[in-house]
């Protein structure tokens, strides 16, 4: 492995359960590939290609059955806590605020779930401040029904970013949004990632939203 591969993957195959696996049928085959530090890659194709099992592989929530994964050095034996993910569906609970539902990656991920209380106001302010970076400024106490489709991916797109991982995965997040929001979100993730140069790696099937942004 090259020292600035952040994410390396090496030979790896995966079927989805033992019985797949004796019949040599498998969800993705032999991916080699190699995403430097800082890097912002896509990963275009068709619905059933395999673009969703990628991701389950990089964020260590489906193991290999052939080949090993690495990220950020380490080799991946469960899930990551260093990266934050996004999906076509915002899913923030509609029982909690905008600004609670952001701050709820920092009340589960350790180093920040033991020190959540003590320092709830300071995890706030960086709420408050992530929120207002995406135009979401004066919407922290709305709850998720009374935000429209683009607010609530902003929001979502927010909760991944919170506890500063190394890397964001995202699964077709702008997918159900329409062609003006879309636009709009493009740009606001491509300043958050120019200013913070954390991993991105974007599943997509969409060619415009992969040029423009990877």
């Amino acid at each position: 492995m090259t020292q600035e591969s952040f994410v390396d993957f090496q030979n790896v195959w995966l079927a989805y359960n033992d019985e797949l696996l004796a019949q040599n049928h498998f969800a993705v085959e032999d991916i080699n590939l190699q995403v430097k530090q800082g890097e912002f890659i896509a990963i275009v194709g068709p619905s059933g290609c395999g673009k969703s099992t990628f991701m389950k592989l990089t964020t260590g929530l489906k193991m290999p059955s052939k080949g090993r994964i690495l990220v950020d050095g380490q080799p991946v034996t469960g899930p990551l806590k260093i990266s934050g993910m996004a999906f076509q569906a915002s899913s923030l609970l509609p029982w909690r605020t905008t600004l609670d539902n952001v701050l709820l990656p920092l009340e589960i991920v350790e180093p920040y779930r033991s020190n959540f209380k003590q320092k709830r106001e300071e995890y706030a302010e960086r709420a408050r401040k992530l929120l207002n970076t995406v135009g979401l400024g004066g919407y922290e106490d709305k709850f998720p029904w009374q935000l429209s489709g683009g607010m609530q991916q902003r929001a979502s797109i927010c909760r991944a970013l919170i506890h500063e991982p190394k890397m964001l995965l995202l699964d077709e997040p702008f997918g159900a949004l329409d062609a003006f929001t879309r636009e709009e979100l493009w740009c606001i993730l491509r300043d958050l990632w120019t200013e913070q140069k954390f991993n991105v790696i974007l599943v997509t099937h969409d060619l415009r939203e992969s040029v423009f942004l990877a």
